[in-house]
């Protein structure tokens, strides 16, 4: 079966795993919703977007109970579901939804996100052309500028957001190296009144 669902995926795998993540979030009625691949020791991106603070309790999560998920043993906290996502006994990502209903690991969407990973690991991005996966740490770094942009720069905004203090968000920008942008405010112009 995993070889079936791995052809179906094999053209596509990034888009296929954001449809599947969609169609996760939607069915358990979830917040968010994410896959990462284990590169080594560390997470990286592969599809899907969480919150920047949920990314990083991810993280957290990762280094304490990493034993746990390689023995491919679903994990679940206040709010949130991780899921192993194996191929044969090796794991290859997890699968991290945070809010709404429990999954199972033998959902067919959590199997073929699993499938998902094994096709893009054989695809072997740089031999087409595509970025390879990016480490944690980049992956907030990118998150932040992200958020930074969306928001027009506004420290105060974003971290309100985040869930962290305006310190937590100046000092994330020094530690991963940001200019930060000034971005001059504009006055938007105004509809006319009327009757006059």
């Amino acid at each position: 079966m995993d070889e079936t669902l791995a052809l179906l995926v094999a053209d596509d795998p990034r888009g296929q795993a954001g449809r599947l993540l969609d169609h996760v979030a939607t069915r358990c009625k979830a917040k968010a919703a994410a896959v990462v691949t284990v590169a080594g020791d560390d997470l990286a991106s592969f599809a899907g977007e969480v919150p920047l603070s949920s990314l990083t309790a991810l993280h957290r999560l990762w280094r304490a109970e990493e034993r746990e998920l390689r023995a491919g043993r679903p994990l679940t906290g206040r709010g949130y579901s991780v899921l192993p996502l194996m191929d044969g006994k090796e794991l290859t990502g997890l699968l991290f939804v945070e809010g709404g209903a429990a999954l199972e690991m033998r959902n067919a969407a959590v199997v073929a996100l699993a499938a998902a990973l094994k096709a893009a690991r054989l695809a072997r991005p740089e031999a087409r052309g595509e970025p390879e996966a990016v480490a944690g740490a980049e992956i907030e770094r990118r998150r932040l500028v992200a958020a930074l942009d969306r928001h027009e720069w506004n420290i105060a905004r974003v971290a309100r957001l985040a869930g962290v203090t305006r310190r937590t968000i100046y000092l994330r920008l020094k530690r991963y190296e940001i200019d930060r942008q000034r971005i001059p405010k504009t006055l938007k112009p105004c509809p006319p009144l009327e009757g006059a």
